[in-house]
């Protein structure tokens, strides 16, 4: 009896073995399945995140090292060229730098270059065109040092001597007659890079006036600020006026004045003044 029990015994003990093993056989082949189902599963799929510095780094790498220099200096390379002097006026200016135009009036003897100074304007009272001490104290013709004429004032003043000889501005006096000015309504102006011509608007008698004196000034006008300034000057100048000329000047006109000794009185001049042609479109 004791036999037959232990045999059954054993006979139970192996079948709870075989039970384990194979559970663990299961379980083992199980967890290989399970693994080869993770592994071979497709990942889902996670769209790309941009990160904002990305295209500021691209931005970066992509525009040139110095783009304001490059933007600043376009337009100097498409700035139009200097203009050419007028050939005439550039052999003068080689002799002397100086000179600013040339005034001419047909019929008279006023054919001269003009001379500018503006760091002492009185230069050429008694100098000549090669800077020269003159003996005869004519000098030359020369623009007020309060003008400009890069870029232009509104106003070109413009003085010379009334000599004796004819010379210089001499001429100027015989626009005191209506007649004369009919036959010398035109002043022709060179600069150092146009011709232009400038037609008489007024002519006139003033003087030089105390500082102190409250009256129309014609030698402090050279800029206007304003169209009320400029309407000012000319109504001044219409208001002495020696005879009507017909011919005005409106704002924005480019004005030339003429102005030289005239002895009816201490300190006297006449005035010639002059607007330049408008052309005609």
């Amino acid at each position: 009896m004791e036999v037959k029990e232990r045999k059954k015994g054993r006979r139970r003990a192996g079948k709870r073995s075989r039970r384990i093993w194979t559970a663990v056989f299961v379980f083992a082949v199980l967890a290989v399945i399970l693994a080869a189902v993770l592994l071979l599963r497709p990942k889902p799929y996670a769209p790309k995140v941009e990160r904002e510095t990305e295209p500021e780094k691209v931005e970066t790498l992509s525009v040139p090292t110095e783009p304001e220099t490059m933007t600043q200096t376009e337009p100097e390379t498409e700035a139009k060229p200097e203009p050419e002097m007028i050939p005439s006026m550039k052999e003068l200016y080689d002799k002397n730098s100086d000179i600013a135009g040339w005034i001419k009036i047909e019929g008279t003897a006023i054919d001269y270059p003009v001379m500018y100074t503006p760091q002492d304007g009185e230069y050429y009272l008694f100098r000549t065109f090669e800077k020269e001490e003159d003996p005869a104290k004519q000098g030359c013709l020369f623009i007020d040092e309060h003008c400009q004429i890069a870029p232009r004032s509104t106003n070109l003043l413009v003085h010379g001597h009334n000599m004796k000889n004819g010379s210089m501005f001499r001429a100027l006096l015989g626009y005191k007659d209506e007649d004369f000015y009919k036959k010398h309504p035109l002043i022709q102006y060179t600069t150092l890079y146009e011709e232009e011509i400038y037609e008489i608007i007024a002519v006139f008698r003033s003087e030089i006036f105390r500082q102190d004196e409250d009256v129309f000034k014609y030698y402090h006008f050279f800029n206007a600020q304003t169209k009320e300034e400029f309407d000012e000057y000319v109504e001044n100048c219409k208001a002495l006026e020696r005879y009507p000329t017909g011919i005005t000047a409106e704002y924005g006109d480019e004005l030339l004045t003429l102005s030289t000794c005239d002895y009816y009185t201490e300190n006297g001049r006449l005035v010639v003044v002059a607007r330049k042609q408008k052309i005609l479109e």
